[in-house]
């Protein structure tokens, strides 16, 4: 008895040839046929028709034994011209499946996923999602636990780097989680974020009080000097009240309570995230999402002026989308083994070309809240902000996208 498998190429009509035994043996010569998508294994199955009623859409072999695939599904299965496809008898129904079409690590031919230019198996996909879940799991835990060191280290105010990092962490876990799917409301999020409100308050105040001293210091003027340092000693004593908050209510929020919660994310939730995550298509999501706050400055620059309120808020937001998706490539990249440096680069030189206005609006800001508590002649301090006005509008003249 011949092969029950056998090869055969698609015609440039998108025809099969059934082998003559097949078509002797199952008596398929003049008979109509019925072509069944099998989704799964990515197959096509074709049987006659048993019934006395024969629907319109079936198929009959022509003379030379060529069975015409329908264009639907060699688009579906991309079987164009020369595709080879292997032709395999099971019983009474013949089974017309392309020849690479198998899972790329067992071989297997069933339950078929499509992956990009390949194919995956159920199963080899599900131990696939397990080990990059693994993966997540592990980049995610460095990270979770590097933040609570620097949250614990941070209210003991010995080092200002350490509220600095505790910053970062508690930023970059916030961002992973958004990415991955989880819910703003989810429980780890707010406590995330609410110790990242008492963070950047003291935070904020600490890059202050080092630029204006850094301002005061390398002042000629001595009155412009003056301007800064006073400025300078308002904010170190609203930082030495946020300093007190921070350091009650940061152990009330990141303590052992929240270890239990991120424990149970990590055992009950992590996998349920990973697992449908299409990467490509997340990445998509937020570079659609700068595209779009990058277009929302330039049309409040046009509007309204490029340092004007409004488009120095937008710019802001631009910063923002830039850092995530640093963050994002860095983070990716390292646990998908893909290659993204180049990308983060991008957007780390937006997000440090953009930090340096953010730094000067800030200023600014700072100065108007300032004014009253400020001794100094009133064009003392209108020339300060004339000359960081000055070199406002330069930084914002140099972007380049």
């Amino acid at each position: 008895m011949a092969d029950k498998t056998q090869t055969r190429q698609v015609d440039a009509m998108g025809r099969v040839v059934i082998p003559k035994h097949l078509r002797e043996q199952l008596a398929l010569v003049d008979e109509p046929l019925l072509l069944k998508h099998q989704k799964n294994n990515r197959a096509v199955l074709v049987t006659k028709v048993t019934s006395r009623d024969v629907p319109e859409e079936h198929k009959v072999l022509d003379e030379q034994g060529r069975l015409l695939i329908p264009a639907e599904l060699r688009h579906q299965y991309n079987w164009q011209q020369g595709e080879k496809i292997q032709v395999e008898l099971d019983q009474d129904t013949i089974r017309l499946q392309g020849l690479h079409t198998r899972c790329s690590i067992c071989g297997a031919r069933e339950s078929l996923l499509k992956i990009k230019d390949g194919f995956l198996c159920e199963p080899c996909l599900t131990t696939g999602n397990e080990k990059i879940a693994e993966r997540w799991r592990l980049v995610l835990d460095e990270l979770q636990n590097e933040y609570i060191e620097y949250c614990q280290k941070a209210v003991s105010f010995t080092d200002r780097e350490d509220l600095h990092q505790a910053r970062v962490k508690g930023r970059r876990l916030q961002m992973l989680l958004l990415f991955l799917g989880m819910k703003k409301d989810h429980k780890l999020l707010e406590k995330i974020q609410k110790a990242h409100r008492h963070l950047g308050k003291v935070r904020e105040r600490d890059v202050l009080i080092e630029a204006f001293a850094k301002r005061a210091a390398n002042e000629e003027k001595e009155t412009h000097a003056a301007v800064f340092h006073q400025v300078k000693e308002i904010v170190d004593e609203k930082r030495r009240k946020e300093q007190r908050k921070l350091e009650k209510n940061l152990p009330q929020i990141i303590n052992e309570k929240f270890e239990r919660r991120w424990d149970a994310f990590i055992s009950k939730e992590l996998y349920r995230l990973v697992m449908p995550l299409e990467i490509e298509n997340r990445i998509a999501e937020y570079e659609q999402t700068f595209t779009e706050a990058v277009t929302s400055y330039e049309e409040a620059a046009a509007e309204e002026g490029k340092t004007s309120k409004p488009a120095l808020k937008a710019l802001h937001e631009v910063r923002i989308q830039a850092k995530q998706l640093r963050y994002i490539y860095l983070y990716v990249s390292k646990i998908h083994s893909t290659v993204y440096e180049s990308r983060a680069e991008r957007y780390k030189q937006y997000q440090r070309q953009f930090g340096d206005i953010n730094d000067i609006r800030d200023w600014l800001s700072k100065l108007k809240d300032s004014r009253k508590k400020i001794e100094a002649p009133a064009e003392e301090i209108k020339e300060v902000k004339d000359k960081l006005r000055a070199e406002l509008e330069q930084s914002v003249s140099y972007i380049k996208w």
